[in-house]
């Protein structure tokens, strides 16, 4: 039988509420990097949102920017620190919608960062909002409690389609509603930080992700929704891949 340990990364548990995606992809990212042998060199760069808590859990310098600026901010590190790691762990809301221009902009300029974007289909932190870029038609939130409509607020829309018109190393989407797509949304996270290790140019990794506390749900029912539901509007695979092209 393998044996699973905690990664030396991860210094205390954090505050994510139970059942949020947040702990899992915390994990993942932690495993990527010790993996990959570069922990000691790490910037990582939050929202001041949910993700946020990892900056008391895990052993690695970090910075949290103005909402929704993660990719501007980390564009920023890496330029004056070219030899880190620098690394995005934010929200759908932050990176799509109040910074969906930082994260375009990070994009065409094709920075060699490596950005975890978590795909919960709402504004966790400041109560369970509509996401206008996520949220799936006629799912209720704190700001659309009859459910969302089309003729209102438009579609969801699939990010990394728009994203993966531009010239970038790398776009997928993963998942966390078993242990398969746990493992194959690691790979992912693990392509994104080889991709900046050899400078190939911005990665970006949506992961479908629960958020049982503001979508009124069991962890449980929060995972199926996942795979029923956002899975159909949100396919999980690669987008695009550039491949060893620098």
């Amino acid at each position: 039988m393998p044996s699973y340990k905690k990664p030396e990364s991860i210094l205390q548990p954090a505050g994510y509420c139970g059942g949020c995606g947040h702990g899992i992809i915390q994990r993942l990212i932690a495993e990527c990097l010790e993996e990959l042998g570069v922990t000691n060199n790490v910037v990582n760069v939050v929202d001041i949102a949910c993700a946020y808590w990892s900056l008391d859990a895990l052993n690695f310098d970090a910075i949290a920017g103005p909402h929704g600026r993660c990719a501007s901010v980390a564009t920023g590190v890496k330029k004056v620190r070219p030899d880190s790691t620098v690394y995005v762990h934010a929200g759908d809301g932050c990176s799509y919608v109040i910074g969906l221009a930082e994260t375009c902009y990070t994009a065409i300029r094709d920075v060699p960062i490596t950005m975890v974007v978590v795909n919960n289909g709402i504004f966790g932190m400041t109560g369970g909002q509509m996401n206008l870029a996520t949220t799936l038609i006629g799912d209720k939130t704190l700001s659309s409690r009859s459910g969302r409509k089309r003729e209102t607020s438009g579609h969801p829309v699939d990010m990394l389609k728009a994203l993966s018109s531009f010239d970038i190393a790398f776009a997928a989407r993963g998942a966390l509603y078993d242990a398969k797509h746990i493992e194959q949304t690691k790979q992912y996270i693990k392509k994104g930080f080889e991709n900046q290790l050899a400078s190939r140019g911005f990665s970006i990794i949506e992961v479908l992700s629960p958020c049982p506390t503001n979508w009124k749900m069991t962890p449980e029912a929060a995972m199926e929704k996942i795979k029923t539901e956002n899975e159909a509007v949100f396919p999980v695979g690669v987008y695009t891949d550039r491949g060893g092209a620098e």
